[in-house]
């Protein structure tokens, strides 16, 4: 173990101090992730993708819609190098997540470079529905770890259950992802935000029918962007 890596765990451990109330939440939205691990993983042992990278890449990517984008490229018979640019497409969005991320991760590089690995959706979200600035790094690693644990398991469940039933959708447990996070957000929107978010979620769900898996939520951004634009030059 490195000096970098030990460090990090040990600002790990201590942020596990008085999260009581930081727990369930986040064991909760684990178990979600986990349950769309488990439907990621069937579908990608579906398409033909070796076992074994399936869970590797749910290690170090991390990304639950860009890999189920990347699988569903695959599965309809595209080429490799289209589904790879179409994830990292969808994952420019994590941009917009770092940025919110810096004001509260570790100022010292290592750490800040590893935590970094724990950036999407959930966690960022979910540390920022914490009014108490203090408290947002912690929340996000909670979450952080127990999603590093629960969607490489649940992919690993999902590539043996593949062999079973080899068509997972008909479970339903995609629709487990989007539930999540709009639990998530529902806790952040506020008088203020409300606004902002509506224009977002309303792009995101007038093209969502026409855009590939994963580029709807990356276009609400850009709208509220736009939206925070406009109401600045306005001021």
């Amino acid at each position: 173990m490195t000096d970098a890596t030990g460090l990090f765990m040990i600002t790990i451990m201590r942020s596990f101090r008085g999260t009581s109330g930081l727990l369930l939440p986040a064991t909760a939205i684990a178990s979600g992730v986990l349950v769309v691990g488990v439907a990621y993983g069937s579908t990608a042992l579906a398409a033909g993708i070796p076992p074994g990278l399936v869970i590797l890449v749910a290690v170090l990517v991390l990304s639950a819609s860009s890999e189920l984008l990347f699988v569903g490229v695959i599965a309809a018979g595209g080429l490799p190098w289209v589904a790879a640019a179409a994830a990292l497409l969808v994952n420019l969005r994590n941009v917009v997540y770092g940025v919110s991320a810096s004001a509260f991760l570790p100022e010292r590089r290592a750490p800040k470079l590893l935590a970094a690995h724990l950036v999407n959706d959930e966690t960022v979200a979910f540390a920022l529905t914490e009014a108490h600035p203090n408290r947002r790094l912690t929340a996000f690693r909670i979450l952080g770890v127990a999603i590093l644990i629960a969607w490489p398991l649940g992919t690993a469940i999902g590539v043996i259950l593949g062999y079973v039933v080899p068509d997972a959708s008909r479970l339903g447990l995609d629709a487990a992802f989007p539930a999540i996070f709009v639990a998530i957000l529902l806790g952040n929107v506020t008088r203020c935000t409300a606004g902002p978010a509506a224009v977002g979620a309303a792009i995101a769900v007038a093209t969502t029918p026409f855009v590939a898996a994963g580029l709807a939520p990356v276009l609400g951004l850009a709208g509220l962007l736009a939206h925070a634009r406009t109401r600045g030059n306005r001021a």
